[in-house]
């Protein structure tokens, strides 16, 4: 059986350097072996990395059970749980998906936006001419702020205090480089005491448990039928057989959500560095900005054609999912290879998002190709493609345009170095390896920013 080519590289640097620095991996392999390429690891079934883009279009427009999905979540599984729809296929994942979509998606996106908003100015308002930012602490705590308020519907009161403290202490810790490597190495997932990092995991994992469903039976107890946030709607969210979700299902599917947390954080990290290594997009942007009439209309905002050409710029660059993950059911057929069952194919959406055919001088920053040309969702796929894209592919874009439209328009800001950073792991997707920093250089004052000082 003819096979793709295979790095030659010992299989242990291949798993570091997967596990630490997947673009640098994936840049490396595409540049030598072309669209495909292939992996063969110890302990780990065998890989096909493709980046052809009607391959691609092959894996996303798939039979749905022609692959299973759910398998390559399998590390995702010890913080999601297994009743999360992330790791389930079938008519069990369709079930999940209808029932969580609503939440996050429609009307209730018009109600996020000024909650958004309103935490974005509040997270400014001490800021002030001369002061350095920690922009990556910075995005950190307004994405955790932002996710925890749509999950929850406040932080406030004790117990959600603690419940907000525990759930940004776990999501931190599981996207470490220390801990992807013993998600993606089963064997090292071992309970060595609380001192062990998979042992360290166990028992945030324990506290943030009893917190969630603690707060759950509350609200079992004491249902709040008006609410709006993420846990009341999923209550009250029923399937075609009118049954509603079990605890550990709520359990599940609230961590799902909360677990985007750092994707969004990352988005606002990249788009706001963006900008400012680029002054001439920031002032097209707050042109833009300044043109619109109506700042209280969020939604509206969020559909400006230049802020919405930055933010899939944005995501082209640093897509949050570097590839997208399937494994074959049956054997079968792809860029004239054959491969057995149980095969993971990688949709290796980095390497197409960074094509010269596909997009011109590649690794640079030009939100106007967006203008200029429609893309096909296998040439511009930041959160993978068919029946399992991220739940989470208009959630975290409208976060993002709404924090950078907030933030240029009331502030004039410079990174403090220009010294450029190197792309880690963070979760499914990359991270900047350093803190980027920030100085507030004064105040921008043209139409929107009065207004949008004054719509609060």
């Amino acid at each position: 059986m003819k096979l793709p080519n295979r790095p030659r590289t010992p299989w242990f640097m291949q798993v570091y350097q997967w596990g630490t620095q997947p673009t640098y991996f994936l840049d490396s392999c595409t540049q030598r072996y072309g669209d495909i390429f292939m992996t063969r690891w110890p302990g780990s079934p065998p890989i096909v990395f493709v980046s052809n883009p009607q391959a691609v279009d092959e894996i996303y427009t798939a039979p749905s059970q022609m692959f299973n999905v759910a398998e390559t979540y399998d590390i995702l599984r010890p913080l999601v749980g297994s009743k999360s729809l992330m790791a389930m296929d079938g008519k069990p994942h369709e079930r999940q998906r209808s029932l969580v979509m609503p939440s996050l998606h429609g009307g209730r996106m018009r109600s996020y936006g000024k909650l958004i908003c309103d935490i974005t100015n509040q997270m400014m308002q001490q800021w002030r001419p001369g002061e350095v930012i920690n922009l990556t602490s910075w995005a950190d705590q307004i994405s955790m702020n932002v996710m925890f308020q749509v999950v929850f519907g406040s932080d406030t009161g004790e117990h959600l205090v603690k419940l907000r403290q525990k759930v940004s202490e776990i999501l931190d810790y599981f996207s470490s480089p220390l801990v992807v490597l013993h998600l993606l190495t089963p064997s090292l997932r071992k309970d060595l005491g609380s001192w062990s990092p998979w042992g360290r995991f166990l028992r945030l994992l324990k506290e943030v448990d009893e917190l969630l469903y603690s707060e759950i039976a509350k609200r079992r107890q004491l249902p709040q039928p008006e609410g709006t946030d993420v846990l009341s709607l999923l209550m009250k969210a029923r399937d075609e057989q009118n049954e509603a979700m079990s605890d550990q299902e709520l359990r599940d599917e609230v961590m799902t959500v909360l677990s985007g947390k750092g994707v969004a954080a990352t988005a606002i990290i990249f788009s706001l560095y963006a900008l400012l290594k680029h002054p001439e997009v920031c002032r097209k942007l707050r042109e833009e900005l300044d043109s619109f009439s109506d700042p209280s209309d969020f939604y509206a905002i969020s559909k400006l054609p230049y802020l919405t050409a930055i933010s899939q710029e944005i995501l082209r660059l640093y897509p949050l999912s570097v590839v997208a993950m399937r494994v074959a059911t049956t054997p079968f057929q792809i860029m004239g290879y054959e491969f057995p069952a149980g095969t993971h194919v990688y949709a290796n959406i980095h390497s197409v998002h960074h094509r010269q055919d596909l997009f011109p001088d590649p690794h640079q920053f030009q939100p106007e190709r967006f203008l200029e040309k429609q893309f096909t969702s296998y040439e511009y796929s930041p959160f993978g493609g068919g029946h399992r894209r991220c739940i989470g592919y208009a959630f975290t874009p409208f976060q993002m345009k709404l924090v950078l439209a907030t933030v240029v328009s009331r502030y004039q800001l410079e990174l403090t170095e220009e010294r450029q950073f190197n792309l880690v792991r963070h979760a499914a997707g990359v991270a900047p390896d350093r803190d980027i920093k920030m100085m507030v250089t004064g105040y921008y004052h043209q139409n929107l920013v009065t207004q949008l000082v004054s719509a609060f």
